[in-house]
């Protein structure tokens, strides 16, 4: 992924999978042509190293590589966890990407102070190695579902990445590219850096 903004200009590319990415670009060269929903098919949208759910629709993700603009709703993954006799508690594995964990801690005690989630009970980080977040509901009676539902219209626990594959090519032009134009030219420049490798390699032998 890369992200960076300077003279009025901003680009914010998510990070993906490097099989995924492989898999696409060998397509691509027996394919030069190759549609979106082809590429889409082998990449079918970031990979966030901090894990997550993206949740936005197959043909939104398309529009979003085809445009070069976009965005992808990201949210946490959670599991339901009996603690006996009836009772259950929520736990958060996975939040979405750049979501800083002590502030969405602290916005979702707030939201519960505030009494803006009467479906929680309680709030626990037991994170260690890996990401734990445990949410107690306010009585077993409440749908996991319904809760989680709650939590992510009102926090963090779903996101928004937002995508603009604003980049530098041809001589260093900058301009708004498609999936294949980006994976196109880093084609190219991978042809570029072949010929300039085995040029120089060549000059060498034929000096020696």
């Amino acid at each position: 992924g890369a992200a960076g903004i300077a003279v009025g200009m901003a680009t914010n590319i998510p990070p993906h999978n490097a099989e995924e990415l492989c898999t696409a670009l060998l397509h691509l060269i027996k394919h030069p042509n190759a549609t979106i929903e082809k590429l889409v098919e082998m990449i079918p949208g970031p990979d966030f190293p901090t894990g997550g759910i993206i949740v936005e629709p197959r043909d939104a993700i398309v529009e979003a590589y085809k445009t070069g603009r976009g965005g992808f709703r990201l949210r946490g993954r959670w599991e339901r966890e009996d603690t006996g006799r009836g009772g259950y508690q929520i736990v958060v594995t996975e939040i979405p990407y750049q979501v800083q964990k002590a502030k969405l801690v602290e916005k979702i005690a707030e939201l519960l102070t505030d009494k803006k989630l009467p479906l929680l009970g309680d709030v626990r980080d037991e994170s260690a190695d890996t990401v734990r977040l445990v949410l107690e509901p306010k009585t077993r009676a409440v749908d996991p579902t319904l809760l989680m539902e709650s939590l992510f219209r009102l926090t963090e626990l779903e996101s928004r990445f937002g995508l603009n594959m604003n980049v530098l090519a041809d001589g260093q032009v900058p301009g708004v590219l498609s999936l294949r134009e980006v994976l196109r030219h880093w084609l190219d420049h991978q042809r570029d850096v072949l010929k300039r490798r085995s040029t120089h390699r060549l000059e060498k032998v034929e000096d020696r």
